[in-house]
């Protein structure tokens, strides 16, 4: 069964245009549908994992429900884009999604948070460490936290003296408190095997943090003793530690808080599940809406726009007003508009034959969602295998298969095997960029070069080439353009691997001249394995000392 949602079958199709209203004409409606609706995407979306923490879930527990929506994600498009196709409805089907994610992504915000205590630990004297807080917590609060003491992020402990012989109260000096930074001290971390079954939360791992330079600054500073007995390794204090940023360290959770926990899981899957099958439906609207398919690139950049500017202007109000639930209600605000928008969207009659079904997008979907998984979760053994140089020319030349088969093949369903190279064009592309701006990075500087990397990706790469493409498309009035990338990708593969053969023998000779002079030889075609190892001292020593967990 052929889909007219594909460019091929609908080329050069003429549409009678006379005595069109306005906004059918010039579709201002379509052009509204992809701006509010990827407005609400850029509105929620990037934050959605935030709050999720923010509300009391730990960064194991959102990883595991990240790892469950793409699964979703095969079944879920294809089902959508079947019942479309039946009941010939893809403005309600659409709408309704839509409205469904409005409610499911509410419930999340207006649900009680996960409850937990504040971390508590034990102050002892350690022969080794000298005074050391002891404490059992998530391994987020040493790689969370201590990895932006530099930009402001600290421990305090409020500690109690207590008596080492008979475990009482010490009356002298009571009560007081510290601040230290775990980026500068050294820290003993071990897995908490020994935890019963029967207790509320399993803290993970066991940490001993050295304080010895601050408990001894605090003693001459305030002028009284800290040993109220002669025996100094018992339990000298106990504390209650706290981040300065909110949601990085926590404690156990409270009784009976694993249904928050569960209802949370099921609300975000949901929503985030359709929220990802209303974008194939809204590119099947787009192209049922169109007299000319080859224009629907300049409609969709409606969407790309939005999404930058909503994202923008959504963060300037959170600042401004200092709650969360500013997004939900921006969120709520586009996406009712949205669905009145759409409502009023023309459908051409013929799209909706049964005999051209649009199934085939979501078949694509499946496809192209299976092998990003895939590629996701062995990227990182992919370019420890290949190296950089080998793992971006074969993306280049995966890049080219799949616009050759683009242009090439005639039968709609054989699309489904060229989105197999999203393998390369997207989950091993992801990772090689966000490996290599980690690498590259100054020290405090990752978040901003990860957002340069993956904006010019998704943001500017991605509009100047919905530009490029409406424009070759509207010229040749052909599927030229799919010839023309497959083409381009070619030629800049065998530049590229060129250009890495030669700047390879370059280096092996000015390292052959300079061997006598530098004991530090790094080669062009370095895997991303190895450039992790030229950070610095201190983030080396946590990141061995996590390793060995």
């Amino acid at each position: 069964m052929e889909s007219p949602s594909m460019l091929t079958p609908t080329v050069n199709v003429p549409r009678s245009t006379s005595s069109v209203p306005f906004v059918h004409h010039f579709y201002i409606l379509l052009k509204a549908h992809y701006f509010l609706f990827f407005s609400a995407f850029g509105i929620l979306y990037p934050i959605l994992n935030i709050t999720l923490r923010s509300r009391g879930l730990s960064n194991v527990e959102l990883s595991y429900i990240n790892i469950i929506i793409p699964f979703l994600v095969f079944f879920t498009n294809p089902l959508l884009g079947f019942i479309a196709d039946n009941s010939r409805r893809y403005l309600f089907t659409f709408n309704i999604v839509l409205a469904m994610v409005t409610i499911t992504y509410t419930s999340i915000f207006i649900l009680p948070i996960v409850k937990s205590h504040n971390i508590q630990a034990n102050m002892n004297h350690d022969k080794q460490y000298g005074y050391a807080l002891n404490f059992c917590a998530s391994q987020e609060v040493a790689t969370k936290c201590a990895s932006r003491s530099q930009c402001g992020c600290s421990y305090q402990a409020n500690c109690t003296l207590i008596d080492s012989l008979d475990y009482r109260y010490y009356n002298q000096m009571k009560i007081f408190f510290f601040t230290f930074s775990m980026d500068s001290k050294d820290f003993y971390k071990e897995i908490n095997n020994a935890i019963q079954l029967n207790e509320l939360e399993t803290c993970g791992i066991k940490y001993q943090v050295s304080i010895d330079e601050i408990i001894k600054n605090y003693l001459q500073n305030h002028s009284f003793d800290l040993f109220p007995s002669t025996d100094i390794s018992s339990k000298l204090a106990s504390c209650e530690i706290t981040c300065s940023i909110a949601h990085f360290c926590h404690g156990s959770r409270y009784v009976n808080q694993i249904g928050f926990i569960l209802l949370y899981s099921l609300l975000f899957i949901i929503g985030t599940n359709l929220l990802t099958n209303a974008v194939p439906l809204g590119a099947s609207i787009g192209f049922a809406s169109l007299d000319c398919p080859e224009i629907f690139g300049q409609q969709r950049i409606y969407g790309t726009i939005g999404f930058g500017i909503s994202a923008f202007a959504a963060s300037r109000a959170y600042e401004f007003f200092q709650t969360d639930f500013v997004y939900i209600i921006m969120f709520s605000i586009t996406t009712i508009i949205c669905i009145i928008v759409t409502s009023f969207i023309r459908i051409k009659p013929n799209e909706l034959v049964p005999c051209q079904s649009r199934s085939i997008v979501g078949w694509m979907s499946l496809v192209a969602a299976l092998s990003e998984v895939f590629a996701l979760y062995i990227a990182g053994r992919v370019l420890k295998l290949l190296g950089t140089n080998l793992s971006s020319i074969i993306i280049f030349l995966a890049f080219s298969i799949r616009f050759g088969g683009y242009y090439f093949i005639r039968q709609p369903y054989f699309f489904i095997l060229m989105e197999t190279m999203h393998f390369f064009n997207f989950g091993i592309l992801y990772v090689l960029i966000a490996q290599k701006a980690d690498s590259i990075a100054p020290p405090g500087l990752s978040g901003t070069l990860q957002g340069v990397a993956l904006g010019m990706l998704f943001g500017l790469g991605r509009g100047f080439g919905l530009l490029a493409a409406s424009f070759i498309y509207t010229f040749t009035q052909q599927p030229f353009l799919f010839l023309i990338f497959t083409l381009f990708n070619l030629i800049v593969a065998v530049i590229y691997a060129l250009y890495s053969i030669l700047n390879r023998d370059l280096s092996k000779k000015s390292n052959e001249q300079n061997n006598n002079t530098s004991d530090i030889v790094i080669e062009s075609d370095i895997q991303l394995h190895e450039e992790l190892l030229l950070t610095s001292p201190t983030k080396n020593k946590l990141d061995n000392q996590i390793d060995e967990l």
